[in-house]
């Protein structure tokens, strides 16, 4: 392979991590025929005690319920009869095909209305990393819920071992029209705070405050849930009106936002603590760490910031990383702990 010269400038001293400078990492446009099967999967029935809320839907994967229409998924709550129930909508995820840490998460989107409604979009964690429990231990965050009997109100919520069910962190915009016109539904999420937007409008957030995974578990990866619940112990607590059927939650897309490598921060661990040798690499990556640091995470990047090696956790000071598959060229290794992050420059010859 040609080798090339490559430029990467890493800036040091005092940085926000996320700032203007995102990159789309991820999304669905909504415009294949049908739901793309490479990205998302369909939670279908009831699930346990009305997905642990008492809801009252049905999910399907029929096209009566879930479709896609001119660019737009449309998720399409009925009254019906079936399979037991007495309405029927759609639920899908991105667990084990998407999932990220950190960044800006967006869904533009047309809300349903009508009491008894309750359509959402919100992240679960992709593994289970604290407690004993995987929720609420491992927490929650609802990007966007809305409830059909409180018209015009967009609450945004996390969920935690401290903090969950109806004792939730919540945060609460009035934000007209949000059933009659498109409006964009977004979080920034970083390793010290959860800020909710509706279209450019911040309305609140959730900070770590240097508190330990009972308050944060957000420094997982997480994966997105989108669905349109019909009832439950919520959005049913004001009763059903079911002259209000059919019901669309309309979905123009979903995005996912990251900082480029060469927005994360580099001055927070001393030279020595971490050594990478040899460098240049042949094949492998020798990675010793000081015993007096918390072992970090590591990932690995491209010059271009694509994500090779995503958020692996060592557990032993010295590691190797098998840089064989790699391509000649310059390489980003970063290092992160709770509170500590190092990145380093790597030649692959």
């Amino acid at each position: 392979m040609k080798k090339s010269i490559l430029l990467i400038i890493i800036i040091l001293g005092t940085y926000q991590v996320f700032s203007q400078s995102y990159e789309l990492v991820w999304s669905d446009e909504f415009d294949l025929d049908t739901v793309d099967a490479a990205k998302w999967n369909f939670e279908l029935g009831n699930g346990s005690n009305g997905w642990g809320n008492n809801e009252k839907e049905y999910y399907t994967s029929r096209p009566e319920n879930i479709r896609i229409d001119s660019g737009n998924l449309i998720i399409t709550a009925l009254k019906e009869d079936y399979m037991g129930y007495q309405y029927t909508s759609a639920r899908m995820q991105t667990r084990n095909k998407a999932f990220w840490k950190y960044g800006r998460i967006e869904m533009r989107a047309r809300l349903p209305k009508g009491r008894g409604t309750w359509p959402a979009f919100w992240l679960l964690p992709q593994q289970m990393n604290y407690g004993t429990s995987y929720w609420p231990d491992n927490g929650e965050v609802d990007i966007m819920e809305y409830v059909g009997y409180e018209p015009g109100k967009v609450h945004g919520t996390v969920h935690t071992n401290k903090n969950n069910g109806s004792s939730g962190v919540s945060q609460t915009i009035s934000y007209a029209g949000v059933e009659n016109d498109f409006h964009v539904y977004a979080i920034e999420w970083t390793p010290d705070e959860i800020k909710w937007y509706v279209d450019d409008y911040y309305y609140g957030s959730y900070q770590r405050l240097n508190r330990d995974w009972h308050y944060w578990p957000f420094d997982q990866q997480f994966f997105i849930i989108l669905n349109f619940a019909i009832g439950g112990d919520w959005g049913g607590s004001q009763g059903i009106d079911d002259a209000i059927f059919p019901q669309t939650y309309e979905i123009d897309y979903i995005r996912v936002y990251q900082s480029p490598v060469s927005a994360i921060p580099d001055n927070q661990l001393k030279d020595g603590d971490i050594t990478i040798s040899p460098n240049p690499v042949n094949d492998l990556l020798t990675i010793n760490i000081n015993d007096n640091i918390t072992l970090p995470e590591i990932s690995v990047y491209n010059s271009g910031g694509d994500v090779l090696l995503s958020s692996v956790q060592y557990e032993q000071p010295l590691t190797k990383i098998d840089f064989s598959p790699f391509g000649s060229g310059i390489y980003i290794i970063r290092l992160q702990n709770d509170i500590l992050s190092r990145t380093f420059k790597v030649v692959k010859l």
